[in-house]
């Protein structure tokens, strides 16, 4: 296993499994649109300081990604934040501590960036996301309640 920062030639790999992530969370929540195919995403993020893309390879095969980014800084708050926002591992290779080692890695970036919190939202119902998280000592800190309208 190699975690490594994403370069621009990973660009088309890391949209395709931003991709696949999508379709995966269409069984948690209804509204996401499981046909939506990203283009051209990630190669305006590789290069931005801002920004930390990892990618999980096994030989030269890319086999998962995590994107997290420094918030804009708001101007309420004492220090900035960032956010975690996509973490995906293609199935066949879930289970063998790929995702631990991005997020661990995406730890020590924050780390370096002298960011002391991290955000990341997860569906209610995806379970293992929550466990994942937890593992790595995130805790629930804010809810977010949602009203369906008919």
């Amino acid at each position: 296993m190699q975690i490594r920062k994403a370069v621009k030639e990973d660009a088309s790999t890391l949209n395709h499994l931003l991709t696949l992530l999508i379709q995966d969370e269409k069984q948690y929540d209804e509204n996401i649109d499981e046909n939506f195919v990203v283009t051209n995403m990630y190669e305006n993020y590789i290069e931005d300081p801002k920004k930390c893309i990892l990618v999980a390879k096994v030989e030269e095969q890319i086999v998962g990604y995590l994107y997290g980014f420094i918030k804009e800084t708001d101007v309420t708050l004492l220090k900035q934040e960032a956010q975690l926002d996509a973490l995906y591992i293609k199935e066949e290779y879930r289970g063998r501590k790929f995702a631990d080692a991005l997020i661990e890695e995406f730890i020590r970036w924050l780390k370096e960036n002298h960011i002391m919190n991290v955000t990341v939202g997860v569906c209610s119902l995806n379970t293992k996301a929550k466990q994942l998280y937890q593992k790595h000592h995130f805790i629930t800190f804010k809810e977010e309640l949602q009203l369906k309208i008919n």
